[in-house]
């Protein structure tokens, strides 16, 4: 009730779409029965047709069609988001910032072994995904589809960063890996529910300024992790975390009022299908699978920002940043972090007007000249404007990402299970991506510290940074050639000649054939 009459307006909106779609006004439950007693004394095979095709398949949950949804307001989009803000302040700073001293802090003779397990353990945990999409999509609910999933992660998530405060303070290592795997198994399920709930409560019409919203709450809260993250330290991030769920988790629950008035019959659970909610290919995803390749190709050239403080440490001319790499790291992550939440934000409406693939086409563009400027320099103050450039292009990149694989998602009725996919493809890029460019420095040679600091410590040659940059430029190249390959996406000056096109090559189809 209290989440029905916050959002009032929207609610009722939402419900005149639906009645206009039964053709009837009053409640729905007496529009379904008016109609099919309609249909079945006029004609009830022809009317059993048109209800059985709504577009799209977006009637599975009695919603409107996408010409029917109601826009929704732009607080309503920024709080339906706010998953999106906590989602990345954990992120963004635990792998960077969190795991890498509870592995000096839990196991201070062997904490590189451990740090490699820690991450593997967060990796792997994004296979769950599919998997809990599929369930998902098969979800219905008094509370929706996708909420309690989002709730229940949540939930699990709580409750596990205090039990991995009380492991990590005595000392319980193997009991913190296994509620660092259940943590972020939690996350990930929520995260999978929040994916879907997007593409079902998102208008088709908003879905470029939504996708916008989304990557921009993810890069600010990026942000927000590192800085706090860095002043509390990381005894104090486990609190961060769980106050950071508290905060974000009531706005997306109150402005997502799913419609589950209308009972449906729940899609079945088939083993075979299950098991093919991990495989991908053209013939059975469409654009979509270039859009999943294109995406990974992409990770794969973030991932080559890990190797920035070797970087700053190895290379630049400036005495104190090389003296204190981990700082200036840190913020150069900051503003970069700060600009891709600006641009993502201000870009979504953008792309509606360009075309989501023209604005990747930009954002590869633009990041292999960052990674070409990266072989030209040695100054920290050229390296800062590089970043500002960078995360400029890769807000323009999170703002159309997830609206133009909605475009092109196969299945309406699998949205949480393809999305999850698409999820996967972030993870497989920064898992390859450094496979490459990890043994590429290397193989340029390298020289051992000679310093009381570093004495031991082996600094890269400045040829093995250049050969990953160029690795870098060859991997966004790869990106935009992918998105070329996806016939959605266009800007509205294309859209009419791409139309042309697929009908003049659409087969004929035979007559007599249904």
């Amino acid at each position: 009730g209290g989440r029905a009459a916050i959002w009032e307006g929207s609610r009722k909106g939402f419900n005149s779409g639906t009645t206009q779609v039964g053709g009837q006004s009053g409640k729905m439950g007496e529009n379904s029965q008016g109609l099919l007693q309609s249909a079945a004394e006029q004609d009830a095979a022809e009317n059993h047709d048109e209800l059985s095709s709504d577009k799209d398949g977006l009637h599975e949950e009695g919603r409107d069609s996408p010409e029917d949804m109601q826009p929704m307001s732009m607080a309503r989009l920024i709080c339906i988001n706010m998953h999106a803000l906590g989602y990345g302040l954990f992120y963004a700073s635990v792998g960077v910032l969190v795991l890498p001293e509870e592995a000096i802090n839990l196991w201070p003779t062997q904490h590189a072994i451990f740090l490699a397990v820690m991450l593997v353990i967060a990796g792997v945990t994004q296979l769950v995904s599919p998997a809990v999409g599929y369930v998902c999509d098969r979800t219905y609910t008094r509370m929706g589809r996708r909420l309690p999933f989002i709730l229940g992660g949540n939930l699990v998530l709580f409750l596990c960063l205090g039990a991995m405060y009380l492991a990590r303070t005595y000392k319980f290592g193997w009991s913190y890996l296994l509620l660092l795997f259940i943590a972020v198994t939690a996350l990930n399920v929520a995260y999978t529910g929040y994916t879907g709930l997007i593409s079902d409560m998102v208008p088709p019409q908003q879905m470029g300024v939504g996708s916008g919203i989304m990557g921009g709450l993810t890069a600010f809260g990026a942000v927000f992790g590192l800085v706090l993250v860095t002043i509390v330290n990381v005894q104090g991030a486990y609190g961060i975390y769980a106050i950071a769920v508290l905060l974000t988790t009531p706005f997306t629950y109150f402005s997502a009022v799913e419609d589950c008035s209308c009972s449906q019959t729940p899609l079945p659970y088939v083993w075979k299908e299950l098991r093919k909610s991990y495989w991908i290919s053209h013939s059975s995803h469409g654009d979509f699978y270039y859009i999943f390749v294109s995406r990974t190709f992409y990770y794969m050239a973030v991932s080559i920002q890990i190797y920035i403080m070797y970087y700053l440490r190895d290379c630049m001319q400036e005495d104190y940043v090389k003296a204190d790499p981990d700082r200036y790291t840190a913020l150069l992550c900051v503003i970069s972090q700060c600009a891709a939440g600006v641009v993502s934000t201000a870009s979504g409406p953008f792309s509606d007007r360009v075309g989501r693939r023209n604005s990747i086409y930009f954002s590869c563009f633009v990041m292999a000249l960052v990674y070409i400027g990266y072989c030209v320099t040695t100054t920290y103050a050229f390296v800062i404007g590089l970043g500002l450039v960078y995360g400029s292009s890769n807000g323009i990149y999170l703002a159309v990402d997830y609206a133009l694989a909605v475009d092109c998602l196969p299945n309406k009725e699998d949205r949480a299970k393809d999305l999850a996919l698409w999820g996967i493809a972030a993870f497989l890029g920064t898992m390859f991506g450094p496979c490459v460019t990890g043994p590429l420095l290397t193989s340029f040679g390298s020289t051992e510290g000679t310093g009381p600091e570093d004495k031991g410590v082996h600094h890269y040659a400045f040829n093995g940074y250049v050969a990953v940059m160029c690795m870098g430029v060859v991997y966004s190249i790869l990106c935009g050639l992918f998105i070329m390959k996806v016939k959605k996406g266009n800007a509205p000056w294309d859209r009419d000649r791409v139309a042309r096109d697929s009908e003049s090559t659409e087969p004929t189809e035979a007559p007599g054939v249904v």
